[in-house]
């Protein structure tokens, strides 16, 4: 009994679906713009040698500095995200949700 519940949490997963991915690399985000349904998920994937960024959306989302990692945000209303990095402002891209 105990094997088949732990083969059915194996099976479980709490983190969402993936929608749309954006790498940090080369000191910008790609794709600058993605376009997700209303409750899909973006994944950043900091992947810039090292080097720290942030991303960033005023009173929306904030992934903390990170220089090797990923960060996830589920969007669950409609709209542009103009995101951008605090640490490097040139930095920007757009989530459309809808």
């Amino acid at each position: 009994m105990a094997v088949s519940i732990l083969a059915f949490a194996a099976g479980c997963s709490s983190e969402p679906d993936i929608d749309a991915t954006v790498l940090i690399s080369n000191v910008r985000f790609d794709p600058q713009e993605v376009s997700i349904p209303v409750g899909g998920t973006v994944e950043w994937h900091f992947d810039d040698g090292g080097l720290l960024h942030e991303v960033h959306a005023d009173g929306v989302f904030d992934s903390g500095v990170n220089g090797d990692s990923t960060f996830r945000f589920t969007f669950d209303t409609p709209g542009d995200v103009e995101y951008h990095c605090s640490i490097h402002p040139y930095m920007s891209g757009t989530v459309h949700v809808g």
